[in-house]
């Protein structure tokens, strides 16, 4: 039990380590609600790390769906605040600026 609690433990640091790099990414590039999104990264993965050690027979392919889950969803509305602009869902990318090229 013992071994249980420090696996746990350290899945919980990780955990609050990953949170605070997104907070800090998160504040420093302005994505809007950083402690928003550093508590959603928070809780995948510190439910991610440390669900096997609670539960011994949950799936590994459903473990690591929510432990990367947090920071895969990050990683996209980071890229979107960076490159956002207004999607068109009627045009490819190539056409997107008037450039056509019949």
């Amino acid at each position: 039990m013992a071994l249980a609690s420090i696996v746990a433990g350290s899945g919980l640091l990780l955990a609050a380590a990953a949170a605070i790099a997104v907070y800090w990414d998160a504040d420093r590039l302005g994505i809007a609600r950083a402690p928003l999104w550093a508590a959603f990264v928070f809780s995948t993965v510190a439910v991610g790390l440390t669900l096997p050690v609670l539960i011994p027979t949950v799936p590994i392919a459903g473990t690591l769906v929510v432990l990367v889950m947090g920071p895969a969803i990050y990683a996209f509305e980071r890229d979107d605040t960076l490159h956002g602009g207004d999607a068109d869902p009627s045009s490819l990318p190539d056409e997107a600026d008037g450039n056509d090229r019949d």
